[in-house]
């Protein structure tokens, strides 16, 4: 890929994580959370195009890792569900398709 490409890859980037994370705080804590999040984003952004790449990849591993916890702790709550309406489906007669 040439540097422009990954310029505009990168950027593309920050402006669609900026949107997502706006569309959760909004939705977690309401409209009056909304401008903290943009502008602790934006500090954000410049504090990682300041500080060391093996910093920054540091922490996106770390936060990658902390994001999977509560998805991790949610399939274990619900495999139970998930297996009784497994059996539940393959223990229905099944319609012979055409």
């Amino acid at each position: 890929m040439s540097a422009s490409g990954s310029a505009l890859f990168a950027y593309s980037t920050i402006i669609a994580w900026s949107y997502y994370g706006d569309r959760s705080a909004y939705y977690l804590f309401g409209e009056r959370a909304v401008l903290p999040y943009r502008i602790l984003f934006t500090l954000l952004v410049a504090v990682g195009a300041a500080v060391p790449l093996n910093l920054v990849w540091n922490i996106a591993d770390i936060t990658n890792i902390l994001m999977a916890l509560p998805n991790l702790l949610g399939l274990i709550l619900l495999a139970g569900l998930v297996n009784k309406l497994k059996n539940e489906y393959f223990s229905r007669p099944q319609t012979p398709t055409r």
